[in-house]
């Protein structure tokens, strides 16, 4: 049973292998990584002396990357489910009352898509980012105490920020507070402009 990020792999190179007959050829970069207690970690290195931080690409503003992240061409459904074995090692999880292993991050998925038409000479080029976000927690419940406690602190706060971000978005407020958590720093154009969001709720019986 694959989860969304395989999914979502398959359907990319099934539609890239349906435009080659139309001239396109693709080039598709990956990272991943988690927000944790507000810090940005890579989940494909085990190197904790780099720092990550959230820059501009551009002039402009409408590119976002992280700093010393590492970034692999993917060309096979295979690398993928390798990268996600190795993600899944490095992630923050603890045992909780109310979770046997709860994550203790978000973690973000980042599928840079690059195409180019040899017939056209035409370009395009989109970010996908797939997000598997802490669930919000009642401490009073999760008997969370201590680093776990900070933990729990730090999720419910970038939740409630996102939920800030996406009803100024609705409002159509002339401010929206995307700096206000790493989450929603580094997701601002997938939030904004001419982005398209989609969330999955998971509701266990």
């Amino acid at each position: 049973q694959c989860g969304m990020i395989p999914r979502t792999i398959r359907q990319i190179f099934e539609v890239q292998k349906k435009l080659k007959e139309k001239n396109w050829e693709y080039k598709l970069q990956a990272s991943f990584l988690e927000i944790y207690n507000e810090e940005i970690r890579d989940l494909l290195t085990t190197d904790n002396t780099l720092k990550y931080d959230i820059k501009m690409s551009d002039s402009k503003g409408t590119d976002i990357h992280v700093t010393n992240l590492k970034v692999e061409e993917v060309t096979s459904e295979g690398q993928i489910s390798s990268m996600i074995r190795r993600a899944r090692k490095n992630r923050a999880q603890a045992k909780t009352l109310c979770n046997e292993r709860s994550s203790r991050s978000h973690s973000v998925f980042m599928l840079r898509i690059e195409g180019f038409n040899t017939a056209t000479t035409e370009t395009c080029c989109g970010t996908l980012n797939l997000v598997d976000l802490a669930g919000s927690e009642r401490v009073k419940d999760s008997g969370s105490e201590g680093m776990r406690l900070t933990e729990a602190q730090a999720i419910n706060k970038s939740l409630s920020n996102l939920g800030n971000v996406i009803m100024a978005l609705a409002q159509k407020n002339s401010h929206v507070p995307y700096r206000n958590s790493k989450l929603t720093h580094l997701l601002q154009n997938c939030l904004g402009g001419n982005s398209k969001t989609l969330m999955f709720v998971n509701i266990s019986p």
